[in-house]
């Protein structure tokens, strides 16, 4: 009976070969690994990502968007989608995110934020507080580390947090990134200490990241198999290594 249970279990998710997902911007570099992981459990697998801030994913989700599983940036954004009643269950955390401050040209980040008040930084690049958990993280940051009106004519923000990095990398003086990204491959040009510190998580409420699978995924067993794929073992692993905590 097992067996008959396991063939029947592999063959309805070797049949349901493709999975919708929308994620935070902050899990872009997660996603590397979490994509050629969970190949090589199904190899037929088809993981479609699409990233980007967690106000528009929801917004996409509410217009109609085919999207079988959410991982948002916070507790908020994913929990909202199952009491408007796109979810039939709450969502669980599966992470928790940390903020960076990266600067790559040449400011003491030694000095923590109080480098931000240096008049040669004319720019400040933070991800949207409205739409972007991590931008409001920043601002939190900011206000309780008593900076905020020195600062926030300086302030530029960026649709995710994903254009964060990508502006301060190109023009910007100093920016708030997710911790994730700089502990990328990807990134490792980049040092701890020199380039990027990571602002004091007592400045800021803690970035719980929620999963939530959506009703669209109900009826799709890979939906299942990745929910359960990200809150195990090898999920916590992979995020671990990306600087995540839990």
């Amino acid at each position: 009976m097992k067996k008959l249970l396991l063939l029947i279990s592999f063959v309805l998710v070797s049949y349901a070969s493709e999975l919708n997902i929308a994620a935070a911007a902050n899990t872009t570099y997660a996603f590397d690994d979490i994509k050629s992981e969970f190949k090589k459990l199904y190899p037929d697998a088809n993981l479609n990502v699409s990233l980007g801030s967690s106000g528009k994913l929801v917004a996409q989700v509410k217009n109609g968007a085919p999207f079988e599983v959410f991982m948002a940036a916070n507790m908020d954004f994913a929990n909202g989608l199952y009491k408007d009643g796109f979810a039939s269950q709450e969502a669980v955390v599966y992470a928790k995110g940390k903020v960076a401050m990266l600067s790559v040209r040449g400011f003491d980040l030694s000095k923590g934020l109080e480098v931000l008040k240096d008049p040669k930084v004319k720019t400040i690049i933070i991800a949207n507080p409205k739409t972007a958990p991590y931008g409001t993280a920043s601002i939190e940051a900011f206000k309780n580390a008593g900076i905020y009106d020195a600062i926030k004519d300086k302030i530029i923000e960026a649709g995710s947090i994903g254009e964060a990095l990508s502006q301060t990398l190109k023009a910007g003086d100093v920016g708030f990134v997710a911790a994730s990204s700089m502990y990328s491959p990807k990134m490792k040009e980049y040092k701890e200490g020199e380039n990027f510190v990571l602002v004091d998580s007592k400045l800021y409420t803690t970035i719980d990241q929620g999963i939530v699978v959506l009703k669209n995924g109900e009826k799709n067993p890979l939906a299942k198999e990745f929910y359960d794929f990200i809150l195990g073992s090898k999920g916590k692993e992979i995020f671990k290594k990306y600087g995540y905590d839990f």
